[in-house]
């Protein structure tokens, strides 16, 4: 957010078309700063939406946590707790990154886009990110957008037989996404 009020200074930035995107924590980051700041015109995320209550409550949440794993193995170590406790899992997001599997998940935040244009990419087979939660979270907004006659912003592409990486098809579709949406 901050970069954006520096963009908008700036004589040679059109503050109207301002568009985020970004990679896994990245595009996890863009969702949430889509949500909470409306001087986002346009957003990509990348392989990082996701419902983390759907993944603990699916014990899908194995291989998010393996991407902190040195952290949360010394947070469970010092709470004398087995690292296989989905409780302990809930509690350690509560502490890193509170309301992630609440009110700032991706079911809630995405919502709050509409009816800005927002492009969702994610592997069908993606881990870190597992596609029933990224459904999850995009159906979530999909009536406000539709309530808004904008169901054309809001757009899902799944990358087939796809772990959490971005293909280059993705990021062209991604620039596309831009160039349609912010006019440039």
């Amino acid at each position: 957010m901050r970069l954006i009020d520096y963009l908008q200074t700036r004589p040679d930035v059109d503050g109207a078309r301002i568009g985020l995107t970004g990679i896994s924590k990245g595009g996890i980051e863009t969702y949430l700063a889509a949500a909470a700041d409306r001087r986002v015109a346009a957003a990509v995320a990348y392989i990082g939406v996701q419902s983390f209550k759907w993944e603990l409550d699916n014990g899908q949440w194995h291989a998010r946590i393996h991407t902190i794993q040195e952290a949360f193995d010394a947070a469970a170590r010092i709470a004398n707790k087995s690292t296989e406790d989905v409780e302990f899992v809930r509690q350690f997001y509560a502490r890193v990154v509170p309301g992630i599997d609440g009110e700032f998940d991706g079911p809630a935040m995405l919502p709050l886009i509409a009816p800005r244009p927002l492009l969702v990419v994610n592997g069908d087979s993606d881990a870190n990110t597992p596609i029933a939660g990224v459904r999850l979270a995009v159906n979530a907004a999909r009536p406000l957008y539709v309530a808004a006659n904008a169901a054309d912003r809001l757009q899902l592409i799944v990358q087939e037989d796809t772990p959490h990486r971005v293909n280059p098809e993705s990021i062209e579709a991604g620039i596309a996404w831009f160039v349609r949406w912010l006019k440039p």
